[in-house]
């Protein structure tokens, strides 16, 4: 089973999503799930990126950094896990998670653009009370 969609962010947006893998029966979810058992692709441009799949369990949003993946079973909520990345460039990115023991692969890609370059000059109106 492939899971796909996309997304727009920001460069040096933190990216949090949610992975989903399911039993034989494509209903029960897989619970237990770490690093170890997924296997990560990550591309940016087409271009296969060396950034390494890491437990984020003890990391927080504002400590995701770029360079790095971050995968783990969300706390509370078995079978529900969590990944984060910054993505430090703008341009297309394209996750791939694939859990080889159940045959699913989670893809996810996403358009990541430049911050809005905020322009202030021109003229503005102004009505004054007299």
């Amino acid at each position: 089973m492939v899971t796909t969609r996309g997304r727009l962010v920001r460069v040096n947006q933190t990216v949090i999503d949610q992975a989903d893998y399911f039993q034989l029966d494509g209903y029960t979810r897989v619970p237990g799930l770490n690093t170890t058992d997924v296997v990560l692709q990550l591309f940016y441009d087409n271009v296969l990126q060396p950034w390494p799949l890491s437990d984020g369990s003890t990391v927080t949003d504002a400590q995701t950094k770029s360079g790095f993946v971050y995968f783990h079973e969300i706390s509370g909520s078995s079978g529900f896990y969590s990944i984060r990345f910054r993505p430090n460039a703008p341009g297309y990115w394209r996750l791939l998670l694939t859990y080889p023991g159940g045959q699913q692969i989670l893809a996810q890609d996403y358009d990541v653009s430049a911050d809005p370059v905020t322009v202030n000059g021109g003229m503005k109106h102004s009505f004054n009370n007299c």
